[in-house]
C-alpha cells in the first residue's frame, strides 16, 4: 500500500489570508444596502471578506457582489439562510468578527418582524458556535430606541432608549418593531453566550446607489412605517 498525504483544502479567502495580515471578517446581509457598504469599506482597508447573501433571488447588489468575487482575491461569497445557523456557520469558518446588516427589501409586515427576530437570534448563536469569532457589530437603528407615547418629551437616546413595543404595534410601525425586538434578542443571546458585541443604530441612511431599485425600506423610514 502506497501512503499518500492527505492536504489539508482551503478556501479561497483562507489562501488569500496567508498572505494578508487582517483576519477573515463576515458580512451578513452582504446584499442590503448597509452591509454593501460595509463590505465595500472592509475590502478598501484590506481585510478579506466573506459576503453572506440571502437566497431571496438575485437582486442588482447580488449581481455586483458576484462581479466583484471574480476579480477580488479577498471576497467569498455565500449564499445562507438566515433562519438555518447551520448555513451561517460555513459563512464564518475562519472568521474573527460578524458585521451583521438584516433588512428587507421588500418592506416590512407583522411576519417579516418575526423572520428577522429569529434570524437575529441564528446569526448570534452561530457566531457563538465557533472558535474563531470575538465581536459581532450589529447594525440597528434609531428607530429601536424613538418610538413611544411623549416622544417629544425625549431629550437624550442612549443605550437605555427603547421603542415601546406596543406602540409599535398600534401604530403598525414594523420597521422599528423589527429592529427593536431584533436587536434585544441579539443583546440577549450574546451576553448569555458571553460574545462581544456591539450595535450601530444610524438614523436615516443615505448614499449613492449601488443598483436601480425601489427603496422601500427608506420609504417606510420616511413615512414613519
Amino acid at each position: 500500500m502506497v501512503w499518500k498525504p492527505q492536504l489539508e483544502t482551503k478556501t479561497k479567502t483562507e489562501r488569500a489570508r496567508m498572505d494578508n495580515e487582517k483576519p477573515i471578517v463576515c458580512v451578513l446581509d452582504a446584499s442590503t444596502y448597509v452591509g454593501f457598504w460595509i463590505l465595500k469599506g472592509l475590502l478598501g482597508r484590506g481585510f478579506t471578506v466573506h459576503a453572506a447573501i440571502q437566497k431571496n433571488g438575485e437582486t442588482e447588489i447580488q449581481k455586483r457582489i458576484r462581479e466583484m468575487e471574480k476579480v477580488e482575491e479577498r471576497l467569498e461569497v455565500f449564499v445562507v439562510d438566515v433562519l438555518d445557523y447551520h448555513s451561517i456557520l460555513l459563512a464564518l469558518k475562519g472568521c474573527s468578527a460578524m458585521f451583521c446588516c438584516l433588512d428587507s427589501s421588500d418592506g416590512y409586515d407583522e411576519k417579516m418582524v418575526d423572520l428577522e427576530v429569529r434570524g437575529a437570534i441564528n446569526v448570534v448563536e452561530a457566531c457563538a458556535q465557533t472558535e474563531t469569532v470575538e465581536k459581532i457589530v450589529f447594525t440597528s437603528s434609531l428607530t429601536a430606541a424613538i418610538w413611544r407615547e411623549n416622544i417629544s418629551s425625549e431629550k437624550d437616546v442612549d443605550e437605555k432608549s427603547w421603542s415601546d413595543q406596543e406602540f409599535c404595534r398600534k401604530l403598525k410601525l414594523w420597521y422599528a418593531l423589527a429592529k427593536t425586538l431584533s436587536e434585544q434578542a441579539a443583546w440577549a443571546l450574546s451576553m448569555d453566550r458571553m460574545l462581544k458585541m456591539v450595535s450601530i443604530n444610524s438614523g436615516l441612511v443615505l448614499g449613492p446607489s449601488v443598483a436601480q431599485q425601489n427603496p422601500r425600506t427608506t420609504m417606510s423610514y420616511l413615512n414613519g412605517n
